[in-house]
């Protein structure tokens, strides 16, 4: 038997405290449970009542129109055929062919267009085909407009155009010889010309620097032929191509087609 004194053998162990249970008490009148307990314990809506819920709140919002559209229930966009000048008229607006300033440019401010195309399509034209006399009875002719960049523009300041390109082109030729054999291929090169512009044309510096390609041994007297007559032989073309784009280029700024 224990003495009520000493300490049981449940408890006897250094520092073991009897476990006691907590009683929270609520005081008389107030809620006994909080607004968010009372949520978390609430069932959570239906499919239908949330369905009900959003249509109540009306056709608002992009997602609803965006629907409706896609229900057919929205007007849908009706193609509208232009008139075969209105057609040319815009065609040249996007193509930059067009003269004058735009229908929406009434205040006649800054307005630019760009003729680029134009004016890589006509160098073509004027190049290909070049022929140069070289010594020892041999031709060289420009083959291909290699590479063609820079731009050609027209600007509406104040109602008024002006004009201005700038254009860095390398040409591709050949150069065949009288009395070569069939098999022998041709010497082959290119002339670059860094800068093309109104200032080099009116100035008469329309510079260019000439390339023989894959030179050979064999061939160097006609390689030096071909050299020394596309240096000195194109030197007035160029500067007459480039003139002529100009030229051409003012007309159109001023109507022409």
């Amino acid at each position: 038997m224990t003495d009520r004194g000493e300490e049981s053998p449940a408890t006897a162990q250094a520092g073991a405290k009897p476990k006691r249970k907590v009683v929270r008490k609520v005081k008389k009148g107030s809620n006994a449970m909080t607004e968010a307990e009372k949520k978390a314990e609430a069932p959570a809506e239906s499919g239908d009542a949330a369905a009900k819920a959003t249509k109540d709140k009306g056709p608002v919002g992009y997602h609803y129109w965006h629907q409706q559209a896609n229900q057919g229930t929205a007007p849908k966009a009706a193609p509208v055929k232009l008139s075969e000048e209105e057609a040319d008229k815009l065609a040249k607006q996007m193509s930059g062919t067009g003269v004058g300033l735009s229908s929406w440019n009434k205040a006649g401010t800054w307005e630019e267009r760009g003729h680029t195309d134009w004016a890589k399509a006509r160098v073509e034209e004027l190049v290909i085909g070049k022929t140069v006399d070289v010594r020892g009875g041999g031709v060289a002719v420009v083959k291909e407009v290699k590479t063609f960049k820079g731009d050609a523009t027209v600007v509406m300041v104040r109602g008024q155009p002006r004009h201005g390109f700038d254009f860095d082109v390398t040409l591709a030729w050949e150069c065949t010889f009288g009395g070569d054999a069939e098999d022998v291929k041709p010497v082959k090169g290119t002339a670059h010309i860094p800068e093309a512009s109104r200032d080099t044309v009116e100035d008469d510096e329309v510079d260019y620097t000439v390339k023989v390609e894959d030179r050979k041994t064999d061939r160097r007297s006609q390689e030096d032929a071909a050299y020394d007559a596309l240096k000195s032989g194109l030197r007035v073309f160029l500067r007459e191509t480039f003139a002529t784009v100009d030229k051409e280029l003012l007309a159109r700024a001023n109507g022409a087609a």
